[in-house]
């Protein structure tokens, strides 16, 4: 004779489902079936007309899983008890099988069945006793979402490390569906009250271990499980009772620990808690329509503009700068308004924002977004970017650079959890800072954060194809369906006619057309790896000690004193000039025999794509999305030289300071009609895949997409 408990809250038919199983797989057995409703409001009384020979308990309030469970066992009497949530349906052969391996088993007090999803997949019903690190990577918590393959979650959830064929000892097995020995309950008690719902299934296999009796995890017999039937239907409830039943089962075990280590344990689930009820609370982002044609969409919202509100963490000079000015001025301002959002430069960076200084476009300035991570004032930036939101409404939220992507999408999320809107996030990829920027921790850290970000983020844009392949396969920060590729785009004109301005820059420098000018253009800050560059260059003068070399190094940064210190102590001051910025860098184009750089990591570098316009050869490390500017190896006859010849530049290995020496000796001997054939790809490339109109196109085909097609 078997019991067959189910606990029913508003899961009627679900539940109807369930008995319909489990009378149909009875397979002989004799079983008497007791359910017990929480006060549903679904038509229970279904059961009654469908089930006649359910003992059907009807309770005027909600007391609770554990203490409805209790109530079926004071009047149950069968040597076994199976337990069944009602949104369950039973396999063939279930209780032959199980009731077969109880009676071959006599010390197991509980076996629990595998346990199928909806889908067939196997559901981790067979779990280690909860640790402190299983509250950040439990079944169902907040990391294992996000990192579901990771090392601890599998090591909590034992289901893995059966074969599926034959039982294995586990701490303990989920509620939904378990087969108890009556002796069992008799000898240990039924289930503690105090549990409303969650993990009393948990301290009922501690207490089983304890006194005496085995818990098995037991695959042969099989049930499948509608995961949630009962709790979804009180959302916020689950949440409270889940973590109310964290604490209470760690506090039963650890009575006497110190109250302040407690302490800390409620503020820690309090937190998990918060978290939990905003990412559920989270709307599922639609996949946007991968069509390029929007226009029946398009037309419909003729008269309404779609309104864009851009933010990035400082106008310094480089290629984010310009991309953003282009992006807030270039729109289709009949379909699109934009408002842009930035922060304040370093002392020592140049500024961009004289870009914008004719412009209708004028930038809107947080002073508190700033480049360094300083938690007080990233609140202060967040409210401040939340006010903005509420003031301007937009549509799109884009973000540009790291500290503006953390700050705006945290922002967007939070301005969509308490309003009810689905305003779309947008991150742009200029570069990343996992690679060469910080420690290896920090590093890890962020990475870890940029996969939560991504989480609530519609399209993340990369900057080349090299850049999405990292995001997508090598720091998994997103599946690639969500990464969209959009190479940079720019106003080439300055730099497609500076052969005009050819000779203006090496009189300010004071050397002749004969002389060969080296220039390295950007930041001076150590990503750049301006050290490498100056051995490499050291090593050139030591080799070519009668040459008329010049290097000019355009930029600033916090590097430059140091740097200036280091030419000097390698005699170098003599052939390097460390110039500063220059507005019109057209200028110093026209007049270079060679652009370098010695970047540890990189996006898409706007001084090569400039250079390349300017028909300047190029030699660079070959990190980030360098490679895919350069282009595939054209001369393999060159080999074990420490460089590599390709179609539009040179490539070195990062950080090669002797590979990048004889880089340079190839580009200042190279055959004249080798290096015009070269730069004349180049030129031709950039000018197709980067010019500012095929940029605003793909933008604007983005947005349409976001807004008309999702």
């Amino acid at each position: 004779m078997i019991d067959i408990v189910i606990v029913n809250y508003n899961s009627t038919d679900y539940l109807l489902n369930c008995l319909e199983s489990v009378y149909s797989n009875l397979d002989g057995c004799s079983a008497k079936v007791w359910v017990v409703d929480n006060a549903s409001s679904d038509g229970v009384d279904r059961i009654a007309n469908r089930f006649p020979s359910a003992v059907l308990t009807r309770n005027e309030q909600n007391l609770g899983f554990a203490a409805g469970v209790n109530q079926a066992l004071q009047s149950s009497k069968s040597s076994y008890v199976v337990l069944l949530n009602p949104d369950s349906y039973i396999q063939k052969g279930f209780f032959h099988e199980a009731i077969e391996f109880m009676k071959k088993n006599p010390q197991v007090g509980i076996a629990g069945p595998r346990i199928l999803d909806e889908d067939g997949s196997i559901q981790g019903s067979a779990r280690a006793f909860p640790s402190p690190m299983t509250a950040l990577f439990g079944r169902s918590s907040l990391l294992t979402r996000f990192f579901p393959n990771n090392s601890i979650t599998s090591a909590n959830i034992l289901t893995g490390a059966c074969n599926d064929e034959h039982p294995m000892e586990v701490d303990w097995v989920s509620g939904a569906c378990m087969v108890v020995r009556r002796k069992a309950i008799d000898a240990i008690g039924s289930f503690d009250e105090r549990f409303f719902m969650y993990w009393e299934d948990a301290d009922w296999c501690r207490r089983m271990w304890e006194g005496g009796w085995k818990v098995v995890y037991f695959p042969t017999a099989t049930v499948v499980h509608y995961v949630g039937a009962s709790s979804n239907k009180a959302a916020l409830r689950s949440q409270i009772e889940f973590h109310r039943s964290v604490f209470l089962l760690f506090d039963k075990y650890n009575p006497s620990l110190f109250s302040l280590f407690k302490i800390m344990v409620l503020s820690g689930l309090f937190i998990r808690f918060c978290l939990m009820v905003a990412l559920n609370m989270i709307p599922l982002k639609t996949r946007i329509s991968r069509k390029s044609d929007c226009a029946p969409y398009i037309a419909q919202n003729e008269g309404r503009k779609v309104k864009i509100l851009r933010v990035i963490a400082r106008l310094n000079i480089g290629g984010p700068s310009i991309h953003v000015y282009l992006l807030t001025t270039g729109l289709d301002a009949r379909r699109f308004e934009t408002h842009l959002v930035t922060g304040m430069i370093s002392e020592k960076e140049g500024d961009m924002a004289y870009l914008f200084q004719d412009s209708i476009h004028k930038p809107y300035q947080v002073s508190e977004l700033q480049r360094d991570i300083r938690i007080p004032m990233d609140i202060r930036v967040i409210h401040r970017i939340f006010k903005i939101i509420c003031q301007f409404q937009p549509d799109i939220v884009h973000a540009h650079t790291a500290k503006a992507g953390f700050t705006a999408r945290i922002t967007v999320f939070l301005y969509n959890l308490i309003f009810r809107k689905n305003v779309k996030i947008v991150h742009t990829f200029h570069g990343h800072v996992f690679d060469g920027y910080f420690s290896i921790a920090k590093s890890w850290l962020f990475i870890q954060i940029e996969r939560l970000l991504a989480r609530v983020t519609d399209v993340i844009i990369a900057i080349s194809e090299s850049q999405q392949k990292d995001l997508a396969e090598k720091y998994h920060i997103a599946p690639s369906e969500k990464i969209r590729i959009i190479e940079l785009g720019f106003d080439l004109g300055p730099f497609l006619s500076s052969a005009r301005l050819k000779g203006r820059f090496r009189k300010k420098l004071g050397v002749s057309n004969k002389t060969l000018l080296i220039g390295i253009i950007g930041r001076l800050v150590p990503i750049k790896n301006h050290e490498m560059f100056f051995e490499a260059i050291d090593l050139f003068l030591k080799a070519h000690p009668a040459s008329d070399v010049k290097v000019v190094v355009v930029g600033d940064g916090e590097c430059r004193s140091r740097l200036e210190e280091y030419c000097r102590k390698k005699n170098l001051t003599r052939h390097i000039v460390f110039w500063g910025w220059i507005q019109d860098v057209s200028l110093v184009y026209a007049d270079l025999d060679i652009l370098a750089l010695s970047s540890l990591n990189e996006g898409t570098p706007v001084s090569i794509i400039e250079a390349m316009a300017s028909s300047v050869p190029v030699i660079a490390t070959k990190v980030g999305g360098i490679q895919d500017l350069m282009g595939k190896p054209a001369d393999t006859s060159i080999q074990n030289c420490g460089f590599t010849v390709c179609e539009r530049g040179i490539i070195c290995s990062n950080q090669d300071s002797a590979g990048f020496f004889q880089g340079l000796t190839y580009l200042a001997e190279e055959e004249l009609l080798i290096k015009q054939a070269r730069i004349q790809r180049a030129r031709a490339y950039v000018v197709k895949r980067y010019a500012k109109e095929r940029l605003l196109k793909d933008v604007e085909s983005l947005y349409d997409q976001l807004i008309y097609c999702a």
